[in-house]
């Protein structure tokens, strides 16, 4: 049988290991809090940007196609939505805007700061399924918007979580 004084320190040593252990799972479940948070982030704005895209009739003249100026319009409000959510987000997101109207397909992109692209799941050429048809035979255009956030703290330095996307498809109108 030991006696105390063979033991002097050994809750020291115990506690200093059970406290870092508490405090690493501490700052993992804070990761993990942060990437949940940037993933919602990302999804309301893509879900927004993609109801404003649909909206063809209402803001861009009825034109069904895209144009770079529509793209660069729907950027900024992206940055606006992603400033009032969280400002440093604002310069840390990445944006892809694809239009599918008749067999033409145009995607718009806005990389990261580093070049990085940010890209959908599923192109949309993968999604042709999803296009509403009328009874009459008129075939809708679709929109998919792809937001991308980029990711701070511990999960920058693994490769599948340095940023979070969401993206969002819709019929036009």
């Amino acid at each position: 049988m030991k006696t105390p004084n063979n033991q002097r320190g050994a809750f020291t040593v115990e506690a200093v290991f059970g406290i870092t252990v508490l405090m690493m799972m501490m700052m993992f479940i804070g990761d993990l809090a942060n990437v949940l948070s940037g993933k919602t982030q990302s999804g309301q704005v893509s879900y927004a940007i993609a109801t404003a895209t649909k909206e063809r009739l209402r803001f861009f003249d009825g034109r069904h196609k895209l144009s770079q100026q529509d793209f660069e319009l729907l950027d900024s409000i992206a940055g606006d939505l992603l400033e009032l959510q969280a400002p440093e987000k604002r310069d840390g997101y990445g944006l892809t805007i694809e239009g599918y109207n008749d067999s033409d397909i145009v995607a718009f992109t806005n990389d990261f700061d580093n070049g990085e692209p940010c890209q959908p799941a599923n192109t949309i050429s993968e999604l042709a399924h999803l296009r509403p048809v009328r009874d009459d035979g008129v075939v809708f255009p679709i929109y998919q918007v792809t937001v991308c956030i980029k990711m701070d703290g511990f999960s920058q330095y693994f490769p599948g979580m340095r940023y979070v996307n969401s993206s969002s498809v819709l019929p036009g109108r």
